[in-house]
């Protein structure tokens, strides 16, 4: 069986950020490969709900969506026949507190954490990610950065 990726919220922000310098590429995987099922992957609410802060929020980006726009690209995503859809289990917290354990995490970054717990409760081992080195620790997990070196 082929390996379902996550598909991380940064990926998801930079199709849509219209001045983002990875904007074109981004937009490119999600609408030609993700949404039609060229890439086996997946998409966590957590990720979803990332996207809408990020996305309407004018002090992350230049140019904010408004609500209405937001929520018509969630439903899209939402509603996307090829696109698995994720989320926290009742053994997420479970898995969260193991993976805490052997990867002690600060501040923030207990978001991408529990990112990965979600990931392993549901049998994903892959993610799409512009933020590689905030995975890499996870020895289990392939990682791959499908933006590197495509600023366009």
């Amino acid at each position: 069986m082929a390996t379902t990726y996550l598909i991380d919220s940064n990926i998801l922000i930079y199709a849509y950020d219209i001045d983002n310098p990875y904007y074109k590429k981004a937009k490119e995987l999600m609408e030609t490969r993700v949404l039609k099922g060229e890439i086996n992957a997946c998409i966590a609410h957590q990720s979803l709900y990332e996207f809408y802060a990020v996305i309407t929020d004018p002090k992350r980006v230049r140019t904010p969506l408004e609500q209405n726009k937001a929520i018509v690209i969630i439903e899209l995503f939402q509603n996307a026949v090829n696109l698995k859809k994720i989320f926290s289990l009742s053994t997420t917290l479970n898995t969260t507190l193991k993976l805490l354990k052997k990867y002690p995490v600060l501040k923030q970054n207990i978001f991408d954490l529990v990112l990965v717990a979600t990931m392993l409760d549901n049998g994903i081992k892959g993610i799409y990610t512009a933020n590689e080195i905030h995975f890499k620790p996870f020895d289990f997990l392939e990682v791959i950065n499908p933006l590197k070196g495509t600023i366009q």
